[in-house]
């Protein structure tokens, strides 16, 4: 009795569910808010932000306060001159501009090519997590539709068990037909409890991208066809933003083998030097200028090392660009023909599913005048439900497909 009591408590509670819906844009704008990987990306743009502020640092002159305090242990040769100073301290401020530094210039170009990439990392992954609440909400909508269903169908089977049973008892049914009624209604009390396993688990990743409690979808939006063709899809996918990551990453790439190549040059820096008061022959002179010249001559080949590990890199870039673009078109063109494909099928399966209906229907009132029989019934009830099943799976695999095929070419809702 409590089994019962428990299905029926259920039931109602997904049948409440039906008169508040949430909207895959919805659903999106919650995930968006909810989920850490868009945090993390909007973090990562922001820590781009701050490197760009440290590449022009080292191109900024520096300031800074300077002191210095030296003791001298007076030489004994050196007697009682009154030109030697045992004690000796200077402070002031120093000023430092770099003049020429190889690979500055191309490291603050980095950084902005850096903060770019980010940006278009994070729409990407706006990309990615939209696709993953496409898939959770038409998984969540399609559990639920098939829980119906097969209620629907443990519904028929209990009111074949009685029908029979009924039967038997005044002699008009076999026992047998009692036992196969039974038998199908055990298999259809096992599979409501495999349908509401499986919308437990569509719930609870629902619930984990968007927080939202879930609520009904209605599967019965016939699909539009889309008035794109493949070729406008392939086209807008110039601008979906983890292949914009890639062209980016590319010129990235390129900003490296500059910087590596910046290690020949020489640096030049600027040196001053403000003094508030010093010691020694000097205390009377209050600044000076200077400017040292490095130049690299032999670093042990490590520099041109760092050129090729760049050329390479940038080689490597290059060809992951290519590969993401392939594998895009791909998957453009696989969810275009799947889309295609199950429109003309769901023509075909929705007239299967009116005939098997009526089938369903024919047989049962044709077993109460001894036409068919049980098995007949049964097999014409399984067949019916079977169809729903499949009706609301292509109708939900429909729309998934559908709006992949938006999210596939950068489009969200």
């Amino acid at each position: 009795m409590r089994k019962w009591i428990f299905q029926f408590i259920v039931f109602g509670f997904y049948s409440e569910l039906a008169f508040s819906s949430v909207s895959l844009k919805q659903a999106f704008e919650a995930a968006r808010v909810n989920m850490e990987s868009i945090k993390r990306a909007e973090a990562f743009v922001q820590q781009n932000e701050e490197l760009k502020s440290r590449a022009e640092a080292t191109i900024r002159p520096t300031i800074s306060g300077v002191a210095s305090y030296t003791k001298i242990d007076p030489p004994s040769a050196a007697g009682r001159s009154p030109f030697l100073l045992t004690r000796q301290y200077s402070y002031g401020f120093r000023l430092s501009q770099p003049i020429v530094r190889g690979g500055s210039i191309a490291a603050l170009e980095l950084a902005k090519e850096n903060i770019i990439l980010a940006r278009y990392q994070k729409d990407a992954s706006e990309i990615n997590l939209y696709q993953l609440v496409i898939n959770s909400y038409y998984t969540l909508a399609l559990a639920k539709s098939d829980l119906n269903n097969v209620l629907e169908l443990k519904n028929f089977s209990q009111e074949r068990v009685k029908v029979i049973s009924d039967r038997s008892s005044i002699g008009r049914s076999r026992r047998g037909e009692l036992v196969e009624a039974q038998a199908q209604l055990h298999i259809a009390e096992s599979q409501y409890q495999e349908a509401l396993n499986k919308l437990q688990e569509a719930q609870r990743i629902f619930e984990f991208y968007t927080s939202l409690n879930p609520n009904e979808v209605n599967l019965e939006t016939p699909l539009k066809r889309e008035t794109l063709s493949l070729e406008a899809y392939l086209q807008k996918l110039k601008l979906r933003p983890d292949i914009l990551a890639s062209n980016q990453q590319t010129k990235v790439a390129m900003r490296q083998v500059e910087i590596a190549k910046g290690s020949h040059y020489p640096q030049v820096d600027l040196t001053s030097n403000y003094f508030i008061e010093r010691t020694g022959v000097l205390a009377t002179s209050e600044w000076d200028v200077g400017v040292a010249v490095i130049i690299p001559l032999y670093q042990g080949g490590g520099v041109q090392a760092a050129v090729r590990q760049a050329v390479e890199e940038k080689r490597i870039s290059e060809l992951r660009k290519n590969e993401t673009i392939r594998a895009a078109e791909r998957d453009v063109m696989i969810n275009y023909q799947n889309l295609i494909q199950i429109e003309e099928q769901l023509k075909s399966l929705k007239e299967a599913l009116n005939k098997s209906e009526e089938a369903y229907r024919l047989n049962k009132k044709d077993y109460q005048f001894g036409l068919v029989t049980n098995l007949d019934v049964l097999q014409s009830m399984n067949m019916y439900i079977q169809t729903k099943r499949s009706v609301d799976t292509l109708m939900a695999m429909g729309h998934m497909n559908q709006k992949n095929l938006e999210a596939l070419t950068g489009v969200l809702p």
